[in-house]
């Protein structure tokens, strides 16, 4: 019961939060260079981020990559902290729920993670991650500076 309500929760709380632009239909992301974007960012991450491969993605949340523009999924390295970074470029307009779905089950996988480690502050920053739906991007942010990190990949569209 109590991992039904955090998931809940958490669910709730992903619609709820995002960056700006969610809301605008037009947006052209074809320009966007997901990896150079992705590299861009480094220096606004606390922690060394890494990107994990096609394999592991397939796997846990049952993306196929084919069926992406582009993608990153970063995470910490250190069990103990949140930090996170995915980003989904969809190629097929009706698997963008797909999308959400996988990025939030991530999230929520992440907050039973940490809530599990006795992280209870990394939890919450998890909780209160960025979420949003860009043009065909879908993406999350777990990070002290997502909204320093969501600034800038909304002024590459």
């Amino acid at each position: 019961m109590k991992r039904t309500i955090s998931i809940l929760l958490a669910a709730v709380m992903l619609f709820a939060v995002g960056c700006g632009k969610q809301g605008e239909k037009n947006i052209d992301t074809d320009s966007l260079d997901i990896d150079e974007f992705y590299e861009s960012i480094g220096s606004m991450t606390n922690e060394e981020l890494v990107t994990l491969d096609d394999t592991y993605i397939s796997n846990y949340y049952g993306i196929n990559i084919a069926d992406l523009d582009g993608y990153v999924f970063a995470q910490s390295e250190d069990p103990n902290s949140a930090e996170s970074v995915i980003i989904f470029k969809c190629k097929d307009e009706t698997k963008r729920s797909e999308y959400v779905k996988a990025v939030q089950n991530a999230i929520v996988q992440k907050i039973d993670e940490l809530k599990n480690y006795g992280q209870p502050e990394q939890a919450k920053l998890a909780e209160d991650c960025s979420m949003s739906q860009i043009g065909d991007l879908v993406y999350a942010v777990i990070s002290p500076n997502a909204e320093e990190i969501c600034s800038a990949l909304e002024g590459e569209l």
